[in-house]
């Protein structure tokens, strides 16, 4: 089959390879990928240099959808033809974290496309225990989004977001789209989305943000408190390297929250904020019991999160998604002619 194999620093090339097979006497199950969207953490791995390190040889993709194809004989709770997404960390159950419901920070956790092979491909193997069945009446455009909104969901409840609230999200890509949809549902009252590429400013404002700040040529602190009065009781750092922003713009007793995968970035802020302010801060790392709640707004459609895909390409041609994302050119490109 074919397959976009990341070779060496800065090179992801088509080729053949061999499909995957499974062991008939495991819970493995084989999946035929109907579509795949492009990450941040694809982007990321492809750079020079690379901001995630992996090793040459590996099939990238990780959010997908697809049809079970085959399976072990110890599979027991999926069906062959049976539609799924996919939990791309795949989790040993044994550890201190994962007994201690915590599977998202497993010791041993297994990422597909960065230490198993991914989804960039007609078929890929993984477990049963990290798959969810998902109607056939969700657009591909919108399963594919099943793994970034799992994230979204663990963070927004951690945050406990409540109506008539006020937020400010940092970062109008993937993730910061998917907050602003999921704080729309919530019943906030005011949700301000600070931005510098301007397609995606563009793209927030018709995805229902209040108000749409430009942090390069605007003062976002005194845009929030304008906004505001007193500062956001959300801030979401959506890019990961926002943290002393938030501090500026949250309201005293308000929560932050950091999702932004930056590796290698440092913020520099005065401590004395934060207990003044009597601020809350988090982190949020993935999915945690949050997939099948995905799943379930998916189908709902509660939200569209299908509208975030604004490009779609066949395989052969993964690298002009790519280069989209890199000139901020689009929000999510999903890839599907996958039998090349």
């Amino acid at each position: 089959m074919k397959a976009a194999v990341f070779e060496k620093e800065g090179r992801l090339v088509i080729k053949d390879v061999p499909r995957p097979e499974i062991d008939t006497g495991s819970d493995d199950v084989l999946i035929e990928v109907e579509a795949v969207s492009i990450c941040g953490t694809d982007v990321s791995i492809v750079k020079v240099p690379p901001a995630f390190v992996i090793e040459p040889g590996i099939i990238l993709g990780h959010e997908l959808v697809g049809h079970i194809a085959g399976k072990g004989k110890n599979v027991t709770g999926l069906d062959m033809g049976d539609r799924v997404v996919v939990n791309p960390n795949d989790y040993c159950g044994k550890c201190y974290f994962c007994r201690s419901n915590m599977p998202n920070l497993c010791e041993n956790i297994k990422a597909m496309g960065v230490a198993i092979n991914g989804a960039f491909a007609k078929f890929v193997k993984t477990t049963e225990k990290v798959c969810y069945r998902i109607s056939e009446r969700v657009r591909p455009e919108s399963a594919v989004m099943a793994e970034p909104l799992a994230c979204v969901i663990n963070g927004t409840n951690k945050l406990n977001a409540r109506p008539g609230e006020t937020a400010v999200i940092m970062g109008s890509g993937p993730i910061g789209i998917l907050f602003l949809q999921m704080f729309k549902a919530s019943g906030l009252s005011k949700i301000i989305v600070s931005e510098p590429w301007s397609f995606r400013r563009d793209f927030a404002v018709s995805a229902g943000s209040d108000i749409i700040i430009d942090p390069v040529s605007q003062d976002l602190e005194k845009k929030v408190m304008k906004e505001t009065s007193r500062g956001a009781d959300i801030v979401v750092d959506a890019v990961g390297t926002q943290l002393a922003s938030g501090i500026d713009i949250v309201r005293k007793g308000g929560r932050i929250l950091v999702i932004g995968g930056k590796t290698g970035a440092v913020s520099s802020f005065e401590q004395i904020k934060m207990i003044t302010k009597e601020l809350r801060v988090m982190g949020t790392f993935l999915a945690n019991n949050s997939f099948q709640p995905a799943v379930d707004v998916l189908e709902s459609k509660k939200i569209d999160a299908g509208r975030l895909v604004t490009h779609t390409v066949p395989l052969d041609r993964i690298h002009e998604g790519i280069d989209l994302l890199k000139e901020g050119k689009a929000i999510k490109v999903m890839v599907d002619s996958l039998d090349i």
